[in-house]
Parts: structure tokens; sequence; C-alpha cells
């Protein structure tokens, strides 16, 4: 790969000239005088934008591979050692990911492609956002967006998906939501920037409760992933498709989306993609009752994100295996999976909301009533603080059904009255 120069203009200007065998007065006439062009490659006078051009034209070259130095071709170069770095990336290469994300945006930065160096910056939040360190990831995206506006519009998009998922994560749902109608209220023009905008809105609308706007952009979507051009987006927006179609009673759709968008993640060599539908699809199954199978995709996807180091995705599948074992009927085992993702599940609100009802049910199912209340309360603050009104209806329910059987009558009623004052703030 082409190294960033150090050299001044001047003498770029002379080490192209004598390259090509040219004295100064062949590169200067009959533009300019063969005296002042010594002055340039000299350093004694700048170029104007005039001569810059003249000089450019005459080297056949344009006028920012001049300017800084760079050789023909070398965006493309550089943007497609990214894309073969996010290959890696996928498919649990990380340190030659970070490596070659690292150079390239080191390169870009020297030669002035402002393009490319946010897109390094990106796949480096992508890094971040693999090793589940939701804080870092943010901090990277927010770099990305200092050079958004010389990204192409599909990167724009990108940047901000991620962005509102690590704000959703961090518990600030309505953020995430904002951020991303926001951008969608300006009509972007390219259909897989907009795609992939809809694409992010549809889960943390699902999980606050929004189940007809999701469902609207899941329909959007669904049009809008006929004139998309890039496979990677259509197939995360069948992924996150599913979601609606499986809870509004279409099962056999949402299956089909995640069976779409696994066979387009593989075509295009993204592992943690695929293995990330493999565990959507184990939820499915566990939905639809169908438990051995649903602990089968699971454990294929555990094993699968693990050995890519996708620890988000590690944990996620996790944490679904062990609500399949709680309900096969092995409550301790579904607390050892839990325990052993506890500490990533932690830096996630809706995941950690998640396991601390998990446990809170196994400790009912292990005959301890009062850890399962504690446990279930604890739960129900994490979800409603996070604006998790459809996680909180459920854990709510628990919680009053544990309460109920411990005799605890009033306490009971109360806590179904604030799962009924959830299910009122997923509709506003």
């Amino acid at each position: 790969m082409t190294s960033a120069p150090a050299e001044p203009l001047g003498a770029r200007i002379r080490r192209l000239r004598t390259g090509r065998g040219w004295t100064q007065r062949e590169l200067a006439e009959p533009g300019y005088d063969r005296g002042f062009l010594a002055k340039v490659e000299t350093g004694s006078r700048p170029p104007s934008e005039e001569m810059l051009t003249y000089l450019a034209q005459r080297l056949g070259l344009t006028v920012d591979e001049l300017r800084f130095g760079r050789p023909p071709g070398v965006a493309a170069e550089l943007r497609a050692a990214l894309d073969e770095g996010y290959r890696d990336l996928e498919q649990g290469r990380i340190t030659a990911a970070q490596e070659r994300f690292a150079a390239v945006g080191k390169q870009a930065a020297g030669y002035h492609l402002d393009d490319v160096e946010c897109y390094a910056r990106f796949c480096h939040a992508e890094v971040r956002w693999q090793l589940f360190d939701v804080a870092g990831a943010q901090r990277a995206l927010e770099h990305a967006d200092e050079l958004a506006g010389a990204a192409p519009p599909w990167l724009r998009a990108m940047i901000v998906h991620r962005w509102s998922g690590c704000r959703f994560q961090s518990g600030d749902a309505g953020t995430a939501i904002a951020r991303l109608e926001a951008e969608l209220a300006t009509r972007p023009a390219d259909p897989d920037a907009e795609l992939c905008l809809l694409t992010a809105l549809i889960h943390p609308l699902m999980e606050m409760g929004g189940l007809h706007r999701a469902r609207r952009a899941a329909e959007d979507g669904r049009r809008l992933a006929r004139a998309a051009a890039r496979p990677d987006f259509v197939a995360r927006f069948h992924r996150q498709a599913s979601q609606v179609w499986q809870a509004t009673g279409r099962a056999d759709r949402a299956d089909e989306d995640l069976t779409e968008a696994c066979r387009l993640f593989a075509s295009v060599g993204f592992d943690r993609d695929a293995a990330r539908c493999r565990w959507a699809r184990g939820y499915l199954l566990r939905h639809l009752g169908r438990l051995d199978e649903a602990s089968a995709e699971l454990t294929t996807a555990r094993d699968q994100l693990a050995a890519i180091g996708a620890d988000e995705g590690f944990a996620g599948a996790t944490l679904e295996l062990a609500e399949v074992r709680l309900r096969q009927g092995a409550p301790e085992e579904a607390a050892s999976l839990v325990s052993e993702v506890r500490e990533l599940l932690s830096r996630d609100v809706e995941s950690l909301g998640e396991a601390t009802s998990l446990l809170g049910q196994i400790a009912a199912a292990q005959g301890d009533p009062e850890t399962a209340t504690r446990l279930l309360r604890e739960a129900f603050e994490i979800q409603t603080g996070a604006s998790l009104h459809g996680a909180a209806v459920s854990t709510a329910l628990r919680l009053g059904d544990t309460l109920r059987q411990r005799g605890h009558l009033d306490e009971a009623v109360e806590a179904y009255r604030r799962g009924l004052d959830s299910v009122a703030g997923a509709d506003t």
C-alpha cells in the first residue's frame, strides 16, 4: 500500500518533472516562465491556484493529486483496503482489522481524503461495537461524524445507525429514536441510506412499545429494499423486520426474512452478522415453543460468535439460550449461562434488565420467591428507567404473580398497576 508523502509541494513538482525527463522550461511553458517555476520548486514562491491547475494538467494529474501527493487511484485503493479490513472484522480477525483501519486512516489523513478517513474512523467504531465497548463505540462514531460531511450517504446513515444503537444500549431510547427520525425527515435521496435508518429504527420502537410505528418502518423498508444496492444493508433490514412479523403473528414471514438475511450476509463474507441471524432465529423458535430447535440454533450461534470475538452477540445469544434452558427445566444451567456473561450484559441497559428478570425467574423456579421478588423489582426499575415498556410489562406481570403466590396481594395489585402504566407509556 502506498505511503503518505512527507515532501513539500515544490519538491514534489520537481520530482514529477524530472521523473518524466522534462526541463523546467518544458513543464512551465507556454503558460509560465521557467524562472517562476524554479522559485516554486525551491519553495520560495507558492503557486497560485491557477498555476497549480495548469501544472496538474501538464503532468496528467488532478489538482488534489498534485497538491497532496496522491498517487492516481489511491482513494479507491484505500477504500478497498477498508472493505477488506471490515471482512476481517466480520470473520473474527480483529487485530488484523484494527491494524488495517489505523494504517488506512493515517494515510487518508495525509492525503486529505476526508471521506476515506471518515470511513476508517467508522471502522474503528465497529471494532469497539464488536467488543461490546458501547461508550468507546459512541466516542469513535462521534469522531467519524466530524468528517461525515465528506462521506457518501450510506456511510453517513451507518454512523447515525450505530450511534443511535449506542444511545439505545445506554438506556436513552428516546434520543436514539429522535435522531433517527430527524435524519429520515431530511428525506435521504439514497435508498441504501434511507433503508439503513429505517432498519435502525425498528428495534428501539418495538422495545418502547411502538409496534405500529415499527411496522410502518418495516413496510417502508420492504419497498426500499428493492432499490437498495448494498446487500449487507438489505440483509440487516430483513433481520430487523423479522421482529415485526413475529410480533404481529407472521412467524412464517419472520423465518423467511431471517433465512434471506443469512444468505445475503454469507454472500459477502459477513460471518458475524450471519451468526447473529442464527441468534435471531433461535429467539423466534423459542417464542414458537420449538425449544429443542431453538437450543440447537442458539448454541451454534453462540459458538460462532465466540469464535469471531463478537462479545455483544455472544452475550445476547447466551442470554437467549439461558431462557430456553430454563423453559426446558434446567434452571441451574440457565443460571450458569447468565453468570458467564453477566459482566458483558452490564454494558447494555436492555440486556441488563433482561438478565436480571431472567435471574428472578430462575430464582422462582428454584423455590426462592424472596430472591425472585427482589430481582424482578430490580429488573422492572431498570426497564422502566430506560423506557423499555414492552419488557417492563412482562416483568411486572411476573412480579405480580410472584407476589400473589406469596400472599402479598396489595403489592401484587400495585405491580400489575405499574405494568398497566407501562402499557400506557408504550402508546404515547
